[in-house]
């Protein structure tokens, strides 16, 4: 082969090498660095019992077995989660600032009943400002059941009864990459049964 052609062939290469170096780049963008995801929820990912009306310090009327309802009031439902933002790949060196911090701005539930039951909460939206700083996990909460739910059908009609809707909540947070202002969504899911949990005895609520 002449000098000539083996030029021209080293030359080719040096060119594809560096085409396959720039694909890699592009398929390796800013957008890949780093995941943030649910890694925990509910301490571990078991069914949140949602209370529909907490019933105080007294469930009777002394000495009878009429509903005392003067102490009776509504909460809201909160969620513990947790949160993890760490590297899209183990090649990223995590120190040279290439992985960016995350800030979860809102997120989305919609509640699928189970059995055929009613829809127990409509879908609705919140918004958080919880930030997670990169190759961390952050631990927050997010309201999960609003109190205006539990003042309206079918919630309502189950106070003082044994009632309960079985439903899986599905969740769509998102957020953005706090250095580029990326826009990201990622998703969780948990079992949320909603029931009135009545005691027996003359103090219980």
């Amino acid at each position: 082969m002449s000098a000539s052609k083996v030029y021209s062939a080293v030359c080719a290469a040096i060119i594809f090498f560096g085409l396959f170096l720039c694909g890699c780049e592009a398929d390796s963008s800013y957008e890949q660095r780093s995941v943030v995801y649910v890694s925990n929820i509910n301490q571990g990912g078991g069914a949140f019992f949602s209370d529909v009306l907490n019933q105080g310090d007294t469930l009777f009327v002394e000495g009878t077995t009429t509903y005392q309802t003067q102490d009776d009031f509504v909460e809201e439902d909160n969620l513990i989660l947790e949160f993890t933002n760490k590297p899209y790949s183990g090649l990223i060196d995590v120190d040279n600032g290439a992985l960016s911090d995350f800030l979860v701005t809102g997120y989305e539930i919609v509640f699928e009943p189970m059995g055929g039951a009613d829809i127990p909460v409509e879908s609705f939206s919140g918004k958080t400002s919880i930030l997670v700083p990169a190759n961390t996990a952050v631990e927050a909460a997010i309201m999960i059941v609003p109190f205006q739910s539990k003042n309206r059908m079918p919630l309502m009609g189950m106070r003082y009864t044994g009632l309960e809707i079985l439903s899986n909540a599905h969740i769509t947070f998102r957020g953005h990459e706090v250095r580029t202002d990326r826009n990201y969504t990622f998703e969780a899911g948990l079992m949320v049964n909603f029931g009135d949990e009545l005691t027996t005895d003359q103090g219980g609520g």
